[in-house]
């Protein structure tokens, strides 16, 4: 390995686990587009992508002589189609056995985190300054992973990461409200219990509403990979009512003792 992008290696970072990496190894920058001659300068045999975040730029890539192979897990609709992409770069690379361990391992995982329920859910993933928000349609990776840790998302009615106004949630009136942070926590916070009609929902009122952390917490729920699995668990802990309001990364390691698969 001769470069790894900027985010892959931050969630790396906050696992303490940078020393998995090869000491001459280059951080590439991809925001807000990808150094192409940055890349060009390292020689790669292949550049792995992710086609649903470098899109646009496949074409520049493959003008600067680079050869590509992307993978689609940004869409995965569940974790049966990351483990697929995961065997397809064991094929590439000839590590067959490994990523089949990564596999297996994966699915160990959600064996033991998976579990049974229909308690309701909301998941608030942007919340803009009229109150209206970003949330989780059905068909898609997080869905799934709300069903996988006993919950039934109230907003499973939907598609995609649909625009919704407060009335929506209201209407839904979830037992249970995860939300993403905005900034920091006291300005989610301040979101939450400023939006019209929140009093009356079940989740407010009982006090379950649980802002995870935009780092490894929100890493773990957004990005479909390995690591993925251990959403499960803290999705459930939330439902359970076993998690803190706050769900920082230090709790999430702590708690779900997260760690790299390597093999």
């Amino acid at each position: 390995m001769v470069g790894v992008d900027y985010y892959s290696y931050l969630l790396l970072k906050y696992l303490n686990a940078t020393s998995d990496l090869p000491q001459n190894v280059t951080i590439v920058n991809t925001y807000p587009s990808p150094n192409i001659s940055g890349l060009v300068a390292l020689h790669p045999s292949v550049v792995i992508d992710e086609i649903g975040l470098i899109g646009n730029y496949a074409s520049d890539l493959s003008q600067a002589g680079l050869t590509t192979f992307y993978t689609n897990a940004d869409y995965a609709q569940n974790y049966t189609a990351v483990e697929s992409y995961i065997l397809t770069l064991g094929k590439l690379f000839d590590r067959n056995k490994e990523a089949q361990q990564v596999v297996n391992w994966m699915n160990q995982k959600i064996q033991s985190f998976e579990t049974s329920g229909d308690t309701s859910v909301a998941y608030l993933l942007w919340i803009n300054p009229d109150h209206t928000f970003y949330t989780a349609g059905s068909g898609n990776f997080i869905n799934a992973i709300i069903q996988l840790a006993g919950g039934s998302n109230v907003f499973s009615n939907t598609s995609g990461y649909p625009v919704l106004s407060p009335s929506r949630l209201i209407l839904a009136n979830p037992q249970v409200i995860i939300a993403q942070e905005l900034t920091n926590f006291s300005y989610t916070n301040y979101m939450i219990n400023t939006m019209p009609g929140i009093t009356s929902v079940s989740a407010y009122q009982q006090n379950r509403v649980y802002i995870m952390s935009e780092n490894l917490p929100t890493f773990l729920l957004d990005e479909p990979g390995p690591l993925s699995v251990y959403a499960i668990q803290m999705i459930k802990l939330m439902i359970e009512g076993k998690a803190p309001h706050y769900v920082s990364s230090e709790w999430v390691e702590s708690t779900l003792n997260v760690t790299l698969p390597v093999f």
